[in-house]
This record gives C-alpha cells, sequence and structure tokens, in this order.
C-alpha cells in the first residue's frame, strides 16, 4: 500500500487522527496480532508432532533437551492460541473498515458508498442496479473478488466472536494433519435435540490462507487507486524504479 500513502501525500494537520494515519495504525495492529499468532501456531505444531507423544507415553520416553526446551515454549503460547487467532479476525475487520477510507480519495461522485464500514462498502456495490460508471471496474472486484469477508471473516467474528451466535462446539486442531492450526467450529444441522450432530455444518478459520487473501486485495486496491488518482491528476506519476510516486 505504500505506492498509494505516498501519493495522498503528508497530512495539512499531522496531529490530527485521518483516513491515511488511521489505516496505518490499523495495519500496524494487524500485523503484530498476525506475528504473534504465527509464531505461537508454529510452537504449538512442533510440539504436536514430538514432545506431545513424549507426553502421551506416560514416562516411557523422555524429552531430548530440543524437546524440553519446545515443551516450555507451548506450555507458555497453548493458553493464548485461541485468543491471539481471534485478534487476527478482529484486526483484520479493522483493517478492511480503514481501507475503505482510503477509497475516498478516489471514488467520486454523487453515488458514493460507505467510507467507514468494509461490510456497507461492499452492500452498496451489492445493490447496484446499472454499472458504477468509471469505477465499475471497483465495484465488481468488490462484489465477485471479496467472497473471503463474508465466510470465513465476516461471519465467524459477527457471529461466533463478538455477537450471540447459535449453538455450536468449536476447538484448534489441524485439518488433515497438517501444520497450519485451525480454528474449527461445528454447527448442529438439526432442531432435533436428541440427535443434536447426526448432521453438521464446519467452518474453519484459517488465519494463514485469510492473511493471503487480504494481502491480495490490499495489493489490488493499492495498484487501483494510484491509477485512478493519477489518472485524475497527470502531473502525478509513479516511479517504477523507487517504487515511490513523484510529482511531474
Amino acid at each position: 500500500m505504500r505506492p498509494l500513502l505516498d501519493i495522498l501525500g503528508a497530512e495539512k494537520f499531522a496531529i490530527l487522527s485521518s483516513d491515511k494515519s488511521r489505516y496505518e495504525k490499523a495495519y500496524w495492529f494487524y500485523y503484530l496480532s498476525l506475528d504473534r499468532y504465527l509464531h505461537e501456531m508454529s510452537v504449538a505444531a512442533r510440539y504436536s508432532k514430538g514432545p506431545y507423544w513424549v507426553r502421551r507415553s506416560g514416562g516411557k520416553a523422555r524429552y531430548t533437551p530440543l524437546e524440553q526446551s519446545l515443551a516450555d515454549q507451548y506450555r507458555k503460547v497453548a493458553p493464548f492460541l485461541e485468543y491471539d487467532l481471534v485478534n487476527c479476525l478482529i484486526h483484520s475487520r479493522i483493517l478492511l473498515d480503514r481501507v475503505t477510507g482510503l477509497a475516498r480519495h478516489f471514488l467520486k461522485g454523487k453515488r458514493l458508498p460507505s467510507f467507514t464500514s468494509f461490510n456497507d462498502h461492499k452492500k452498496f456495490f451489492l445493490k447496484l442496479s446499472e454499472p458504477y460508471g468509471v469505477h465499475e471496474k471497483y465495484a465488481q472486484y468488490i462484489r465477485e473478488q471479496t467472497g473471503w469477508f463474508e465466510m470465513p471473516l465476516k461471519a465467524v467474528r459477527d457471529k461466533f466472536v463478538v455477537h450471540t451466535g447459535p449453538k455450536h462446539m468449536r476447538f484448534l486442531g489441524y485439518p488433515n494433519d497438517g501444520w497450519e492450526l485451525d480454528l474449527s467450529i461445528i454447527l448442529p444441522d438439526s432442531d432435533d435435540p436428541s440427535k443434536p450432530l447426526s448432521k453438521v455444518k464446519y467452518i474453519g478459520v484459517n488465519a494463514i490462507r485469510l492473511s493471503h487473501e487480504i494481502e491480495g486485495f490490499l495489493k489490488w486496491f493499492c495498484e487501483y487507486g494510484v491509477f485512478s488518482i493519477t489518472q485524475a491528476a497527470p502531473n502525478i506519476t509513479l516511479n517504477p524504479d523507487a517504487q515511490t510516486l513523484r510529482a511531474g
């Protein structure tokens, strides 16, 4: 996002928050939450493939010095695994809300989406019954390429983290015996209390996959914003070597 942030320039009143500074703060918190969780996930995965089975041996096997070190690390991070994964979801949602504030700098006209909520921003384009003028490409991308926002980000954050949602089971685990620690949510697909789990719906939350989706979106958003602004103001151009913007 740096080329787009550079093109927006310095703030007139640097001590006051702005679309740019709010985005930068949100991205920093998102980065910190993801950095901490991914470190914890690495520790948990390595523990589950080694020291965990030594502990399960009931004393028949003993930790090597490396396994003991890993077990000590796991003991420290284990209470925070789900907590920090939830933090990733919350800060991912905040980041996307802050991104919409940057869109006000290139989306112009009488019909404008929300610039404070990504959810409302997307709803605006979903409800449009006709092309969105010169920014139809933007509208189409938001409508068709951000399905990851509804599931799992919005659905899990809204229904299972922030608000009271349906009855469910949730746990951390490794789907397909992999190395990526997922939050698995199981919902009964039946109203029969005698058979609550005869049929179930499954929702999986994977922080790594979600981060890839967000990274791809931010890159696209940056490119679109830079192109739109430079088209509207030809005296501003992108320096391809330095990857920064300069006045022409």
